[in-house]
């Protein structure tokens, strides 16, 4: 297999190459990662056929899937991503601070104002106030990586807006399944999209431990398909022949699922350019993929994509990226560093 082959079918996997509906385009990737959530709007107008930016978020939710990271999924498919992650059951003594007692004490209150109407964070914060929850508490249920908020989330008894506002519903009816059936499900539908991969790639990108993956790829095996690639061997669920011709400039968005799905980033990037799409804190950017590799990085503001380069571009090349820059995204004005 040659590492063209593999960039065409993974483009085509994630519709960065195909546009389609953006439920389909959700579904495929297997959610949009939404630490900012700027990304995944800025994920489906990129790759969307039926992108509207009054109605992107309808029929989706977000919550804590893979990796325990925040992501925005189907709403149909909420139960198979909290089945995969496993992390139901009855509240733990010590999470965010707080006691089982605690949280078991607190939650049918927040989900009561919830269904109320009472859904931003700050109107929660006040009620708990009001209903005597003292600071120190209050600290813990509203901590800044989830508190009592993501414990009842990961339960299915809350989701989040997938939208910038911190607002909450009530889920309608949760279809729960066996954890290693729900993962099952989602293994055959990382090689699908992201294929070819290595089996750690997959048990990477959804943050599960090797130990619980791998006999669950060991039976999936038969299904798949193999290739190699510099003395590697990659498994697949669609066939590679005829891939699509890659465009010489595609735009990809920040925490883009193309990136976060492959331990080993150098098919997609140099290592001397590593830290330049992926800093310590582990913010990932969004990249330009130019003639097959990201050499650049860029950002959208105030209806102006910036193009910063890692490595000083060719003229042509920065011809290239207006022009793609422009057809992704409808926007006139590009502006292009040169000198990397």
């Amino acid at each position: 297999m040659e590492q063209s082959v593999w960039l065409a079918a993974a483009l085509e996997g994630v519709h960065a190459l195909n546009r389609a509906p953006g439920m389909e385009v959700v579904r495929d990737v297997c959610g949009l990662q939404a630490q900012f959530s700027r990304n995944p709007p800025l994920a489906l107008r990129l790759r969307a056929s039926d992108y509207d930016p009054a109605r992107w978020s309808d029929g989706l939710v977000k919550v804590w899937a893979q990796r325990g990271t925040i992501h925005v999924v189907r709403a149909d498919e909420l139960g198979l991503f909290l089945s995969a992650a496993g992390q139901g059951g009855a509240f733990r003594d010590g999470w965010w601070g707080m006691t089982a007692a605690q949280q078991e004490a607190w939650a049918p209150f927040l989900e009561e104002q919830i269904a109320q109407g009472n859904d931003t964070r700050d109107g929660l914060k006040r009620a708990c106030r009001a209903h005597g929850m003292d600071e120190a508490l209050l600290r813990c249920a509203f901590h800044g990586w989830g508190g009592l908020i993501k414990e009842l989330a990961w339960r299915g008894r809350i989701v989040c807006s997938p939208g910038t506002e911190k607002r909450y519903s009530i889920p309608g009816r949760i279809e729960w399944l066996d954890r290693d059936d729900a993962r099952r499900a989602l293994i055959r539908r990382y090689f699908f999209t992201f294929g070819p991969a290595t089996p750690r790639d997959c048990a990477a990108f959804f943050g599960w431990p090797w130990r619980e993956m791998k006999p669950l790829f060991d039976e999936i095996l038969p299904e798949l398909r193999w290739a190699d690639l510099g003395g590697v061997r990659y498994w697949h669920g669609r066939p590679l022949e005829a891939r699509a011709e890659i465009p010489p400039c595609v735009l990809l968005p920040g925490f883009d699922s193309l990136v976060m799905a492959y331990r080993d980033r150098t098919r997609l990037i140099d290592p001397v350019h590593a830290r330049k799409l992926v800093n310590a804190a582990g913010i990932v950017f969004p990249a330009v993929l130019l003639r097959g590799r990201v050499r650049a990085r860029w950002k959208l503001e105030g209806g102006k994509i910036s193009v910063v380069p890692f490595e000083r571009l060719l003229k042509k090349d920065a011809v290239v990226i207006r022009r793609a820059s422009r057809q992704s995204l409808g926007v006139a004005d590009v502006a292009v560093e040169e000198n990397g």
